[in-house]
């Protein structure tokens, strides 16, 4: 039924912003409105806070990050699955709650990594900005995202990324500090990649500021008044 809804909103709106070329493709190719309405502005992060971060101290052992719901579709177990292939050194830090939770616990018991992989829920701010800096990696492997604000995050705070080569975070690949994977569900893939990629040093990265987006998103409002009058709306 949303859909029904979805597209008599989309007709009579004046524009339609969309967080990702992804996401402005799948409103057009679903909803048929208009490509002119469509503008593509993303999710911003206040880069303020990622100012005076510390990495951790060297230690024997390395850092894993995954950070989001714990959903089948994020595909974190395929991340576990590839752990024993990486050795004891590694370490895997889950930021997150979900339905999936009971799933992962069944693997990584199944698999004997009690010891390598930890949980966290509901970290206070500074907290899981501490994670993200002191991570030697972040990892998503989800299936499907609009644009997803811990990557942005992660590469923010200087730890280099590896993501799905799929759906919105192929927007984020550049095989610099981003790098993309297109077989996830082969846990040697994910581990060589894992090699590859971990404690590589994140270059310069043109990350969406609040302050930016907003300036946007206030151009766009004023050409929409001014184009169509005051009876005007956005979705």
């Amino acid at each position: 039924p949303y859909k029904y809804v979805a597209k008599k909103i989309f007709d009579e709106a004046n524009k339609v912003i969309c967080v990702s070329n992804y996401e402005k493709r799948l409103v057009l190719e679903k909803f048929k409105i208009d490509s002119s309405k469509v503008e593509v502005i993303p999710n911003g992060i206040n880069l303020k806070e990622f100012e005076g971060l510390k990495k951790r101290k060297k230690s024997n052992s390395k850092t894993i990050l995954y950070i989001g719901r714990l959903e089948k579709y994020k595909r974190v177990d395929y991340l576990i699955k590839a752990l024993p292939i990486l050795g004891e050194d590694v370490r895997l830090e889950i930021v997150g709650k979900g339905p999936f939770k009971k799933a992962l616990l069944k693997s990584m018991n199944k698999l004997g990594l009690g010891d390598m992989i930890r949980f966290y829920e509901d970290l206070p701010r500074d907290e899981l900005l501490q994670k993200y800096a002191e991570a030697d990696l972040f990892v998503l492997l989800s299936k499907h995202e609009a644009f997803n604000i811990s990557v942005a995050e992660a590469l923010a705070s200087r730890t280099p990324c590896i993501v799905m080569n799929t759906s919105a975070l192929r927007e984020w690949v550049d095989d610099l500090n981003c790098f993309g994977i297109d077989n996830p569900d082969d846990p040697y893939v994910v581990a060589e990649l894992i090699r590859q990629v971990m404690g590589r040093k994140v270059g310069d990265v043109r990350l969406p500021n609040w302050d930016d987006i907003v300036r946007m998103l206030i151009n766009i409002y004023n050409n929409v008044c001014e184009n169509a009058g005051t009876e005007t709306s956005m979705v």
